[in-house]
């Protein structure tokens, strides 16, 4: 009989180990993130592709809890994409670019300084296509850039 309980409460865990959403997911989403700080203006993904304009394509899209994201069009691999996140207007406080180093790497979230003038994110893609530009801004002392293949 211990044995039935023991194999039916691993089984149990089992389970529930993969309905949990993973950390990936959690950041997409916000997830466990209730008090999560919300900009209330539009942000916009800036570089040398779009001529560093606040262009309406480049607008991010707030997911919920204080994550927000934006798809771009990465089309010569090898080329440094320098960017950032901003407003239309560089305002202080909405002017997002590297906190610590510039070179952003896939999936791995880079700490940002909104406060920043010239602190440009670069980018090198490996291959061409759809990337996701996300900003994780659930802790607004120490919002995140993250870039992911779409």
């Amino acid at each position: 009989m211990d044995k039935r309980i023991a194999l039916s409460i691993m089984i149990l865990l089992g389970l529930v180990g993969c309905a949990s959403p993973n950390v990936s997911e959690q950041i997409a989403t916000g997830a466990n993130e209730p008090d999560a700080k919300v900009i209330e203006r539009p942000m916009y993904l800036r570089g040398d592709f779009s001529l560093w304009d606040a262009e309406g394509i480049y607008q991010l899209k707030p997911q919920g809890n204080g994550i927000y994201t934006v798809r771009a069009r990465f089309m010569s691999p090898g080329k440094v994409y320098e960017f950032k996140i901003a407003d239309e207007a560089w305002s202080q406080g909405y002017n997002c670019g590297y906190r610590y180093t510039s070179a952003i790497t896939l999936v791995k979230p880079q700490p940002a300084d909104c406060n920043t003038i010239y602190n440009y994110f670069s980018f090198t893609p490996d291959k061409k296509g759809w990337y996701r530009i996300t900003l994780d801004y659930r802790d607004a002392n120490n919002p995140m850039v993250i870039v992911q293949r779409d």
